[in-house]
């Protein structure tokens, strides 16, 4: 699980077009798994019913 994350983390920081330095980063990759768990906890059916939805359209998105 830890390669996963490791990797998965790193994918992320590129997408980002972040470079935080070597010691950040293995912190990062050491918690990441709490807070991915932690994230899909506010998905679960129990709790998303009681959240808002909102699904943006095109016309959500242009300029006013």
């Amino acid at each position: 699980m830890k390669d996963e994350s490791a990797k998965t983390l790193r994918a992320l920081l590129v997408a980002a077009g972040i470079e935080p330095p070597e010691d950040e980063v293995a912190k990062m990759i050491q918690s990441y798994p709490a807070l991915r768990a932690a994230a899909d906890g506010m998905f679960t059916d129990e709790i998303s019913r009681f959240l808002p939805t909102f699904f943006p359209t095109d016309e959500d998105r242009a300029e006013r």
